[in-house]
């Protein structure tokens, strides 16, 4: 996979599809770990989620304003989870193929926390429960 990087302008390019995860991330960090590269805010940040006998599920955000570009027109696949802005190219096409049971979440002070989401789901059961309730009651009164 051939990468071009434009600090600059925050743009990463690929001239190929992106079949392997673990391997974009390598590439990116050999970037981020080299001459040039390491001057530059990072590019990513990455996540490995163990699902037992050796399994992984891969994460790769894109951060700090960086961006993929496919600079040449063609068909292009991007496979795994890969949480990226992709620039907008005249005769390009990307298909994204994801695990839909990955999610990337928010840490540090944006989204709800843990404490608000139990009180949400605890409101939303309360009101079925209620409704529930009610519509027993009326089904035994009509007995």
């Amino acid at each position: 996979m051939a990468l071009t990087f434009d600090p600059a302008a925050k743009v990463i390019d690929s001239s190929e599809s992106i079949l392997d995860l673990p391997a974009f991330h390598a590439e990116l960090r050999d970037w981020e770990d080299g001459e040039v590269g390491a001057i530059h805010p990072v590019t990513h940040t990455w996540k490995a989620l163990a699902l037992g006998g050796g399994a992984f599920m891969y994460g790769l955000d894109f951060i700090n304003g960086w961006q993929l570009r496919f600079p040449t027109p063609g068909n292009y696949t991007v496979q795994g989870n890969l949480n990226a802005t992709i620039l907008p190219v005249a005769g390009v096409f990307v298909e994204r193929k994801t695990a839909a049971a990955y999610a990337t979440t928010a840490i540090g002070g944006s989204g709800p926390s843990a404490a608000d989401i139990a009180a949400a789901v605890r409101v939303a059961v309360a009101a079925e429960l209620t409704a529930v309730i009610q519509i027993q009651t009326k089904v035994d009164a009509a007995l």
